[in-house]
C-alpha cells in the first residue's frame, strides 16, 4: 500500500515537471529577434488601436524587413509623431495600407475590430439632449459590423453628428442617423423605447404656470411605477420643455369659469391617468402635487414667510 502511494506521488511529480518543461519550451519557441516584440503595441493617438507582431511574423510568415524601415521606422512613436499616420493615408497605400489594400490583406476600411476593438461604452451626448449609445450591444450582441454604420450613417469622427445641427429626433423619423435602422422594422422605432437611449430627468420638475407650485417627479412614475416614457409622451405631454407653461392663462374672476378651466386642464394632462381608476383622482390628494408656497420655498432652499399669514398665525 505504501509502495503504491510512493509510485503515485512520483508519477504526479514527473507529470508536473513535464508540464512545466513543456510550458517553458513553448515560451522559448517565440524568438523576439526573429518575430519582433511579443506584447502588442498600443496606440492612443490619433485613435486607440493595437498591433500584434506575432500575427504578422510568426503566424503570417512575414519578416521584419517586410515593414521596417520602408513603411515603419524601427523607432517607436515615429509614425504617430509624423502626424501622417491616419486612415486616409492608409487608404492611399501608406503605412498599414501598403498590405491592407483588400488584395494582399483585408482593406483598412473593413474588419475594424481587428485593430480597434469595440469602442468604450457608453458614448454619452449632452447635446441636443442627454442620450447614451452602446457599441457593445450593437456589435457583440446584435452582430453588426462597424461598417454597418460607419461611414455611411455616421462619420468615423467623434462629434461629427452633433456638429451637423440636424442630429435630432425629426431626422431619425426621416431615416437619418439612428433612424436608418430604428424604423420599426429593422429595429424598434426611434419614437419608442425612449429609455433605451435617454435618461429621465433626475430632479423634480416644478411648474409655476398655468398653476403655481406644482411638482412632478419622473422617478416615481418611471422607476417605481415602471411606466415607459411614451406612456405620457407624446400624446399627453409634448417632449419639449415649457410646453405646459405655454398654456393660455384664464383671467376670469368667475369661480365657476375658473373651476371649468382647471377641470379641462387636468383632464387634458395628468387627469388622463389620475382618474381614480388608473391612479388616484386629481380631485383627491391635491397636496401630492400642489406643494404650495411653503413647499416651493422648501424645495428652492428659501425660507420666505407670508407676513399676513404669519401675523395671524393661520
Amino acid at each position: 500500500m505504501i509502495k503504491s502511494s510512493v509510485l503515485t506521488v512520483s508519477f504526479m511529480t514527473m507529470a508536473a515537471s513535464l508540464l512545466l518543461a513543456g510550458t517553458s519550451l513553448a515560451e522559448d519557441e517565440y524568438d523576439v529577434k526573429l518575430y519582433g516584440p511579443k506584447s502588442s503595441i498600443e496606440w492612443n493617438k490619433p485613435i486607440k488601436a493595437t498591433f500584434d507582431h506575432k500575427t504578422h511574423t510568426m503566424d503570417a510568415g512575414l519578416e521584419c524587413n517586410s515593414c521596417h524601415d520602408d513603411l515603419f521606422s524601427m523607432q517607436r512613436g515615429t509614425a504617430v509623431s509624423s502626424h501622417k499616420f491616419t486612415m486616409k493615408a492608409m487608404a492611399e497605400g501608406q503605412f498599414c495600407g501598403s498590405c491592407h489594400d483588400g488584395d494582399t490583406a483585408f482593406a483598412t476600411d473593413t474588419n475594424c475590430m481587428a485593430c480597434h476593438g469595440v469602442a468604450e461604452d457608453p458614448m454619452i451626448w449632452d447635446e441636443p439632449t442627454k442620450a447614451a449609445f452602446s457599441h457593445t450591444s450593437h456589435v457583440e450582441d446584435m452582430g453588426l459590423e462597424c461598417s454597418s454604420c460607419h461611414t455611411g450613417t455616421f462619420a468615423m469622427k467623434k462629434g461629427a453628428a452633433t456638429a451637423n445641427k440636424d442630429f435630432t429626433m425629426a431626422s431619425f423619423k426621416e431615416g437619418k442617423y439612428c433612424g436608418s435602422c430604428h424604423n420599426g422594422d429593422d429595429a424598434f422605432d426611434s419614437a419608442s423605447q425612449c429609455e433605451s437611449c435617454h435618461f429621465p430627468p433626475a430632479e423634480k420638475i416644478v411648474f409655476t404656470q398655468p398653476v403655481k407650485s406644482v411638482v412632478f417627479d419622473h422617478d416615481i412614475h418611471v422607476t417605481r411605477e415602471s411606466l415607459s416614457c411614451e406612456s405620457c409622451h407624446k400624446e399627453v405631454f409634448a417632449m419639449k420643455k415649457g410646453t405646459v407653461e405655454g398654456q393660455e392663462l384664464i383671467l376670469s374672476d368667475d369661480p365657476a369659469e375658473k373651476r371649468k378651466y382647471l377641470e379641462n386642464l387636468h383632464n387634458k394632462y395628468c387627469g388622463t391617468c389620475h382618474d381614480s381608476s388608473q391612479a388616484f383622482g386629481y380631485l383627491t390628494r391635491c397636496t401630492v402635487c400642489h406643494i404650495g408656497v411653503k413647499g416651493f420655498d422648501k424645495m428652492s432652499g428659501g425660507n420666505k414667510k407670508n407676513d399676513a399669514h404669519g401675523k395671524s398665525k393661520h
